[in-house]
This record gives C-alpha cells, sequence and structure tokens, in this order.
C-alpha cells in the first residue's frame, strides 16, 4: 500500500510538473511575437487616426500590446467599401455618443477603446455591419431600470443580456417592443420607417420571465445585486449616419423598491459594476489556445481547415462545441444544446469554416441569397416578405484574438448574386486579390486578414462567419433550421454557403470579366 501511494504521489507530482510547464510555455508564446514567422505588411490598421487619443500604434506587422500587457496581432484596415458602416466619416462622431450608463460604441477591428483610462483589443468576432453598445449593471432587491426613447432609423435593432461566459440569456427585438401611447413601432411591416412619433419605454427587471409575460420587459436571469451584462445591437442605419440611427441615446433611470426614481448620475451610480465599459476577457484564454493547437495530433499549422475544393459551413451551437469539434472531435456532442457563446444574440444563428493560406489563397463563398429588406438609402416602406431581416459574412481569427478582418452584409452582397439568385464573395488577401475581384466583375470581395491574431500565431489562419438575424418564421433554410450537427445540407438546401478553393488570383482572373460564375458552380458538390 505504501508503495502504490509511493508511485501515486510521484506520479501526481510529475503530472503537476508538466502541467505547469506546458501553461509556462504556454505563456511564454504570447509574451512576445517570434520575429522568423514571415508575416505580411500594411499600412493601415485603425480607422482614421485610431479610436482613442494615445493609444499606441501597431507595428507593419500589426503587433501591438494592450494596456493590461495582453500583445495582439490586430488585422489590417480592408478598403472602405460602399454602404459600410463604420466609416472614416463618422467614426470621431460615433464615439462621441455615450452617456455614463451607455459607455459607448464597439468599435470595428483595430484598437480601439470605450474606456478613457485604457485601450483594449476587441475580441468577441464583431460583425461590422452592427454596432455593439454593451454595458453592465446590477440591480437591488425590488429595483427595475426603465428604459426610454425613440425608436432607431435602421434594418434591425436589438436588446440582449448575458451572464459572465457570454452566452445570452433574455432578448427584446424591434418587433416585440410596444410604443407608447401616441407613438408606433415603424419596424413592424406597413408602419412607415420615417414615422415622426415613434417613442418606447422598456423595463428591465431581476430574475427569470414572468407567466404571462409582461410587455417591453427584459430579464437578467440573476439574483438582486448580481452583475449583468446588457448589449443594445444597431443594425445597419440607414445612411449609416451615426450608430444610433439618428437618434439619442436612450435615458436610463432606476425605480427602488419603495418607489423612489432616481435619474442620470444618479440611476448609473447605483447600477454601477466594475465591468461596465470595460473590454470583456477572450472567450478562450490565450494559453489554451497555444496548447490546443500544439496537441500531438492537431495539424498547427493549419487549424480546422481542409485542403479540399469545396467544404460547406457548419452550425454553431456552443463554445463547447466549437473547441472540441477542433481539438477533440471524437468528443463532440451529437446532439449539442444550442446555448450560444462570444456575446452572441438570441436572435441570430450562425454557420462558420476555417480557412488556411497554407491550403489556398483565394476563396469563394457561395450561396442561394436569402431576401432582406433594403433600409440604406432610407427606403420608406417596410416589407413584410422577406426571408430574415439581416444576414453577414465576416471573416476572423482565433478563438481566442476573435477579431473581424472584415465583413460584408445583404445589400453589399447581393449585386454579386446571378439570375438564380446564388451570390459569389471572393477572399483573400489584399496583396492576393484578382484584379476581376469587383463588383464591375459581378462578384463581391472581403479581406482574409493576416492570420489567428496571435502573438507567436499563424499568420496563414482564418475563420469564416455567416450571420442569419431575424428570420421570418415562413422561412425554413436557415441556420435557424439546423438543429443537429451534420444536419446542415438536409436543413438548408441551396441556402447552404460553401467555400470553394481557386487556390491562386490567376486561376480566377482566368474567369474573366464578367466573371463566369458557372464554372464556380461546377466546383459544388453534385
Amino acid at each position: 500500500m505504501k508503495k502504490f501511494l509511493k508511485i501515486t504521489g510521484i506520479l501526481l507530482v510529475a503530472l503537476i510538473a508538466l502541467v505547469a510547464a506546458a501553461v509556462l510555455w504556454a505563456t511564454s508564446r504570447l509574451a512576445k511575437d517570434d520575429p522568423n514567422i514571415a508575416r505580411p505588411s500594411y499600412k493601415q490598421f485603425e480607422m482614421g487616426q485610431g479610436a482613442a487619443d494615445g493609444t499606441p500604434k501597431p507595428s507593419d506587422v500589426g503587433y501591438v500590446v494592450d494596456s493590461a500587457g495582453r500583445g495582439r496581432i490586430v488585422p489590417p484596415m480592408p478598403p472602405e467599401k460602399p454602404m459600410d458602416i463604420h466609416t472614416a466619416a463618422n467614426q470621431k462622431h460615433n464615439l462621441s455618443l455615450r452617456s455614463c450608463f451607455w459607455p459607448g460604441p464597439r468599435a470595428r477591428n483595430g484598437v480601439f477603446t470605450n474606456d478613457a483610462n485604457s485601450f483594449s483589443l476587441e475580441n468577441q468576432f464583431p460583425d461590422t455591419g452592427t454596432t455593439y453598445i454593451p454595458t453592465a449593471l446590477k440591480l437591488p432587491e425590488g429595483a427595475k431600470l426603465v428604459v426610454q426613447g425613440d425608436f432607431p432609423h435602421m434594418r434591425h435593432w436589438n436588446f440582449n443580456t448575458y451572464n459572465p461566459r457570454g452566452e445570452p440569456q433574455d432578448a427584446l427585438n424591434d418587433v416585440e417592443i410596444v410604443p407608447d401611447a401616441g407613438s408606433v413601432n415603424p419596424f413592424l411591416p406597413g408602419v412607415p420607417r420615417d414615422a415622426q412619433n415613434r417613442r418606447y419605454t422598456l423595463t428591465i427587471v431581476n430574475g427569470k420571465p414572468a407567466t404571462p409575460r409582461p410587455a417591453n420587459t427584459l430579464y437578467t436571469f440573476a439574483d438582486a445585486g448580481k452583475e449583468v451584462f446588457l448589449w443594445m445591437r444597431n443594425y445597419v442605419p440607414d445612411h449609416s449616419s451615426d450608430y444610433l440611427g439618428s437618434v439619442a441615446l436612450p435615458s436610463v433611470s432606476m425605480v427602488t423598491a419603495d418607489g423612489k426614481r432616481l435619474e442620470g448620475d444618479a440611476a448609473c451610480e447605483a447600477s454601477n459594476t466594475p465591468m461596465r465599459g470595460k473590454q470583456l476577457p477572450s472567450s478562450v484564454d490565450g494559453r489554451a489556445w497555444v496548447l490546443l493547437t500544439h496537441l500531438p495530433w492537431v495539424d498547427t499549422a493549419n487549424v480546422g481547415a481542409k485542403d479540399v475544393e469545396a467544404r460547406p459551413l457548419q452550425a454553431f451551437f456552443n463554445r463547447k462545441q466549437v473547441v472540441t469539434d477542433l481539438f477533440f472531435p471524437l468528443l463532440t456532442a451529437k446532439q449539442p444544446e444550442q446555448i450560444g457563446g462570444w456575446w452572441s444574440n438570441k436572435v441570430t444563428r450562425y454557420g462558420y469554416t476555417y480557412l488556411s493560406r497554407n491550403h489556398g489563397q483565394v476563396y469563394v463563398m457561395t450561396a442561394k441569397m436569402p431576401r432582406t429588406p433594403k433600409n440604406w438609402h432610407g427606403e420608406k416602406d417596410n416589407p413584410s416578405d422577406y426571408d430574415m431581416r439581416y444576414a453577414s459574412v465576416c471573416t476572423g481569427g482565433s478563438l481566442t484574438a476573435a477579431s473581424t478582418p472584415d465583413c460584408i452584409y445583404d445589400e453589399q452582397l447581393a449585386a454579386s448574386a446571378d439570375d438564380t439568385g446564388r451570390y459569389a464573395l471572393v477572399i483573400s488577401r489584399q496583396e492576393d486579390r484578382p484584379s476581376n475581384a469587383n463588383a464591375q466583375c459581378g462578384v463581391a470581395w472581403i479581406d482574409m486578414g493576416n492570420g489567428d491574431g496571435m502573438v507567436g500565431g499563424s499568420p496563414q489562419f482564418a475563420s469564416l462567419i455567416n450571420r442569419h438575424t431575424q428570420v421570418h418564421a415562413d422561412f425554413k433554410h436557415s441556420w435557424f433550421a439546423v438543429t443537429q450537427p451534420g444536419t446542415e445540407k438536409e436543413a438548408m438546401g441551396e441556402y447552404l454557403p460553401y467555400v470553394l478553393n481557386l487556390k491562386a488570383k490567376d486561376r480566377f482572373e482566368a474567369l474573366g470579366c464578367p466573371v463566369d460564375k458557372s464554372k464556380l458552380w461546377a466546383m459544388l458538390p453534385k
């Protein structure tokens, strides 16, 4: 028995030493970038002069260290596209739109801040067709927050509450909100989008929804005094005038259990928490990413990517599912729970895949285009005959960096669709972009980025994310229809996106201008 205990003790000490050594090794990989890694150089990593005064500038390969000492390789700023939401023209104004409760917008990729005392790096796979206004709050026992404002002029707008893991708990969406007396909800079909009287009032309370659920009430799914995260999402404001859709920030007041009403700074102080205005931690620890990508059975140079001609995207269910699929595929749940992650939106479902520039420098993503409303030009009509309110495609970094090199949303992508409704989206680095990868030749293009975003990481990695938001109840072929991994094709049919590997830009350029899309479609599986 003593011998057994001695051997067990030795093995336990050895295991602890091995784990400690592995963590130290992973930590050292994140300390500074490896000069032996060949990274592309770029001139512009920020919009305008950068999102914050006095923030350090990235090196010519994107290396920068934030105020918490975390190093990242930030993606380059892609060329501005028509109908982009975050632009050099509106950036400065957008960053000025903040209050004590709403700390300011999450800017697009690159260096940004909404905390005057620090700067951070975006790390939750932001969609640049959307502006995120995150805040944090706590409510005393019996208290409620009252949020009042005007319905914005934009495509879609909603509120989500979250737990500290970034999993959505509750949501209120634009069409669900009952307007104040004498006002209308301009998001409802048949209501003019430019209606003048458009006031609303929302209430935020602790706990889970009551039955029956009161109108215009958002729940924290938390106990009194606990920190809760609240995100307001603003999709495609008309004319990209500002991220709020040409209305003021919502006002916030607190009504306490004894009926006392706190306004302005008093309400902010009573509901304040340590994470308000602070950047969120990465959803996957950087040391874990380093260790996982160097497991013996993982292709470290091409994490998640496959060297195939055509590959479909797969449905996202939760963070655990993504990690196990990548690194422990035999442990992947056959029926994963749909709980989201990376601060996802409850009315959005996601598809994703991975690319490697080692396998190909030019890719094309294609699927049948879902019908979405148009609003960027300030259209007055609010149609009801659509498949979903919003769709987009974004490139991304690793699960830790979770950066976004570039995005394109439905109105920008629509011109690339052929007579059958199938779109063609070219994905490459800026320097690999084919000369005919443009609107004049009938296709769209987005930037693949400069790698996984990790110090010491791969410059060849890219992730690809497709979003379907506020899907119409009658449309049965979105990511919402996928209830089990492996059933994407059956559920989505022609709307399932595939990524085609064109290998190099000369092969794509050989398709001519206009691009001969029939040769692209011939690469799709029969």
